[in-house]
């Protein structure tokens, strides 16, 4: 490079660094829905505390989620309590001092931000700052301050309540254990006379229930899922190659403003039809085989789950039709039992009701029932993960959203049928959230075939 041109490089370089430190923060680029919501959540959460003590949580740092190699997503508990998806931040709120007959309620709420660095800006784009006069118009919260003062503000509130309500246990599937062991070592190393409460027990019953504007989030990326779905049932035929259906359908809800996959998207066509979680999606689809497409995305940090399953030749033979019709017989005897006070799981729960249906229509080959093919459960909460936290033996309650998936599996037949609709339970049954995603099988073919 000539002598000149580095030279205006360097200028042009040390343009950008004063321009990033001077730059308004990016908005974000997604759907956060109201912030009023997450403050009531706050606020909510403290009640439940009795006021007894301090809520800490951490935000993700870029490490925490390999950041150099996927798309950083913020620590689920952290970001249903604040909406803010940026690495490195902290939360705490603090109880305001009661009264002898006042209830517990929330005093002071902090978002702790990490100072900006405008050599890291350069790589990753502008950050909000604690200092920024955008931060709490942007984030929700009033008091924003640096992730510095954020020692001496936890031993200060400690004077007055000397517990500590944080994540002593990791969220299931989310793969965060060290995280969560690193968070409470930090907060024991900060605050070491205090004594600490697991937050999980008091999130979960609030998260299982969704709010109206965590539904309508959780509509918006239903209706982007039920579009790539119907993109992918026009693109299958003999010779396709699975993954070419699965990134069909990534970019299909992605292009609709949905942020990632909701999970790895499953294709499996012929035998992998009746592997459960297969999503190596590497097989070449072939005349007469079926393949099960479970693929949706996530929309405000909202996931979705739907799944179906198609005649890779366009047409359901005799026998795949058979299958088809029994699994979708068990999906609608759920549907019409879904409401308020039903279980999930359980003796007599939604779960029973699939599998009696399943195990008391059709035979397989040898003439036995077909419930031992059905091998997994009917349904799960649904919220800012695929498998949102839920106790499927307590009774269902209106602003769940549950799954409605049962499955037959015969792998001497090569056939898997899975049917999977998302149902938000009302005051008085069920509305199927992913009704606009077709499921008959006369409906299936006409749209497979172009028609």
């Amino acid at each position: 490079m000539p002598p000149g041109c580095l030279c205006r490089l360097r200028l042009l370089s040390t343009a950008l660094l004063l321009v990033l430190m001077a730059a308004p923060p990016a908005l974000h680029a997604w759907d956060r829905g109201n912030l009023a919501d997450y403050h009531e959540r706050r606020a909510t959460l403290v009640s439940r505390t009795g006021g007894d003590g301090v809520i800490v949580l951490y935000g993700y740092n870029d490490p925490d989620v390999a950041a150099s190699v996927t798309t950083f997503r913020q620590n689920e508990e952290f970001y249903y309590l604040t909406g803010w998806n940026e690495p490195g931040a902290v939360v705490m709120l603090v109880p305001k001092e009661a009264g002898a007959n006042e209830s517990p309620a929330l005093g002071r709420e902090i978002l702790y931000l990490p100072p900006r660095n405008p050599f890291a800006e350069k790589w990753n784009g502008p950050r909000l700052g604690p200092d920024s006069a955008e931060a709490p118009a942007e984030t929700g919260f009033a008091e924003v301050r640096s992730t510095k003062t954020f020692k001496s503000d936890l031993q200060e509130a400690l004077k007055k309540v000397a517990k500590i309500y944080t994540e002593l246990t990791p969220q299931p599937e989310s793969g965060e254990d060290c995280f969560q062991q690193d968070e409470v070592a930090m907060l024991k190393q900060l605050a070491p006379a205090a004594t600490f409460t697991d937050l999980r027990p008091l999130l979960t019953p609030m998260r299982v229930v969704k709010s109206p504007g965590e539904i309508a989030l959780i509509r918006k990326a239903v209706d982007n899922s039920v579009d790539a779905q119907i993109a992918a049932m026009k693109a299958v035929h003999p010779g396709v190659w699975e993954y070419e259906i699965a990134s069909l359908m990534k970019y299909e809800f992605e292009r609709r403003g949905d942020e990632w996959p909701s999970y790895p998207p499953i294709v499996g066509s012929g035998l992998f039809s009746t592997v459960l979680h297969y999503d190596a999606d590497s097989q070449r689809m072939q005349s007469g085989d079926m393949v099960v497409m479970d693929v949706a995305g996530s929309y405000g940090g909202y996931a979705t789950d739907m799944t179906r399953t198609l005649p890779v030749s366009g047409h359901f033979t005799p026998r795949q039709r058979e299958i088809y019709e029994i699994v979708r017989g068990a999906q609608a005897a759920v549907i019409a039992a879904a409401k308020p006070g039903v279980t999930l799981g359980g003796k007599n729960g939604l779960q029973r009701i699939a599998y009696e249906y399943i195990n008391t229509h059709g035979k397989d080959l040898g003439g036995k029932s077909l419930g031992q093919y059905f091998p997994h459960g009917v349904g799960h909460s649904v919220g800012l993960n695929v498998h949102d936290p839920m106790d499927s033996t307590k009774p269902l309650e209106a602003g769940m959203i549950i799954t409605d998936e049962p499955g037959i599996y015969i792998p001497e037949e090569k056939i898997g049928v899975r049917i999977e609709d998302m149902l938000l339970i009302t005051p008085d049954g069920n509305e199927v959230l992913t009704k606009r995603l077709p499921s008959d099988p006369d409906e299936i073919e006409k749209i497979m075939a172009g028609k």
